[in-house]
């Protein structure tokens, strides 16, 4: 008997999704168009989307880029027509819609077991739905966008449906999402996706940590999710934060090189968010930056080498500040709270910076992705006294703290892509049961929320009286 489809199984041969199942059968011709999307999807998973050209991708289809043109107005439309290809193939195991009855765990089993076939079998087209899509500019982020959208509606109905008797899911399927995609794309991008079946249990035992009664009123999307929205606060415009006087000043050199570079990293993040990196020159960011060109090239070699500085540069600052307002704190439930308000306050009145660091950084090439993952590493490390918070806690799988980092970088990488960075400071209590309920349980972890909520409310009122 054939295996059934969603369960993994032995890694196969890796070929055409479209190819027929039987070896004597012969393959259709391939049209140019399809040639030349195969290549994109070949290319794209071997050296990374902003190492493409349409040169390369037109040699590797074996057709002119005369014909390259004919199919495509550009890099970019070929690679939504990879990425729309590449989701076809992965998901063709996948199960989108799972069966009546299903409980949650059987469904998600069957779904992430298909996802997981789908990745092993065609590890390029994974890469280019889970790692390079990130990269592929605006219309491709409009399509995962909505990919995900009809994905969540699809979820919730499915959830919703429960029967009364049954189980059902306290987390944003926004959060699930992210928490998947960020395991998947580590080992796609370490090429290791065959440990993923591994994993499986661990993820499932991850998501069961959110599990409730069902018929349940959601808590993760309800009203106590959110804080309080506060009035917008006015913000000088960045120039002349960074500005020093013109003219004879008398500042020390280093104080001058100091200030020139740092003009020279917030003009780029502003050049990004407006342009993104593909477009992105060094005229615009001198002209950003209020400097001369050559200032530019005193401090910097390219326009990578000052993107790297400035996503480090802001990466720092964050880590150092939310590590100091963690330990400020002395339970650890309020740490994790404190060390989650600075991050979305830092996110949020940075929006320019946060962009760089978060969406471009997926376009400026292998090195700033590598830098990304490091703080989101790093981030785990604000999860480890979890463990120890009670006696259940110990047994939970490791891969807990990177689901739950993937999760939180989910749901701020989308409102930093939307330009909704500003509305962040009010998801604090959303992030803090999900990072939190897996170690207290989900009961605690709503009752330590709402009350560090209240706290925060009667701090803020005190403050405004004061």
């Amino acid at each position: 008997m054939p295996r059934p489809a969603g369960k993994p199984g032995k890694a196969r041969q890796r070929r055409p999704p479209d190819a027929a199942d039987t070896a004597s059968a012969k393959a259709p011709e391939r049209t140019q168009r399809e040639r030349l999307v195969d290549a994109m999807i070949e290319l794209a998973a071997e050296a990374g989307y902003q190492a493409v050209s349409v040169a390369k991708v037109s040699s590797r289809a074996r057709v002119s880029s005369a014909t390259f043109y004919e199919q495509f107005d550009g890099k970019e439309s070929c690679f939504l027509a990879a990425y729309r290809e590449a989701r076809r193939r992965v998901f063709r195991r996948m199960p989108l819609v799972p069966d009546a009855g299903s409980t949650w765990s059987d469904a998600t089993r069957l779904t992430l077991g298909g996802l997981i076939e789908g990745l092993r079998s065609d590890p390029d087209a994974g890469r280019v739905l889970f790692v390079e899509a990130f990269a592929g500019g605006p219309r491709v982020r409009e399509q995962r966008e909505r990919l995900l959208r009809w994905y969540e509606d699809r979820a919730l109905s499915f959830l919703d449906g429960m029967p009364r008797d049954g189980e059902s899911l306290d987390i944003p399927v926004a959060a699930l999402e992210g928490a998947v995609r960020s395991i998947l794309a580590r080992h796609l991008r370490t090429q290791s996706e065959e440990r993923l079946p591994q994993l499986l249990d661990d993820m499932l035992a991850w998501v069961a940590c959110y599990s409730m009664p069902a018929g349940t009123a959601r808590w993760s999307t309800g009203p106590g999710a959110l804080l309080p929205e506060q009035p917008a606060r006015a913000r000088r415009p960045s120039s002349e934060r960074r500005r020093l006087p013109r003219g004879r000043h008398g500042l020390p050199s280093g104080v001058v090189a100091r200030s020139q570079r740092t003009r020279i990293v917030l003009g780029t993040a502003e050049v990004m968010m407006a342009k993104g990196y593909a477009q992105a020159t060094i005229t615009d960011i001198v002209a950003a930056a209020g400097v001369a060109r050559d200032v530019f090239y005193a401090h910097f070699t390219d326009k990578q080498s000052v993107f790297l500085a400035a996503q480090q540069y802001a990466s720092q600052h964050l880590i150092d500040t939310c590590a100091t307002e963690y330990f400020s704190a002395r339970d650890w439930p309020e740490r994790v709270w404190r060390a989650l308000r600075t991050l979305l306050g830092l996110t949020a009145e940075n929006p320019s910076i946060s962009h760089l660091r978060l969406v471009e950084c997926h376009a400026a090439g292998p090195a700033a992705i590598r830098s990304t993952d490091e703080i989101l590493r790093s981030a785990t490390i604000f999860l480890e006294e979890g463990y120890a918070h009670r006696p259940q806690a110990q047994s939970l799988p490791r891969l807990c703290s990177q689901a739950i980092t993937g999760a939180v970088f989910e749901v701020i990488y989308r409102h930093v892509a939307r330009g909704e960075a500003a509305a962040l400071p009010r998801h604090l209590p959303e992030l803090t049961y999900i990072a939190l309920t897996p170690f207290t349980g989900r009961e605690e972890a709503i009752g330590l929320v709402e009350g560090l909520s209240a706290s925060q409310a009667g701090s803020s009122l005190h403050t405004v009286e004061t």
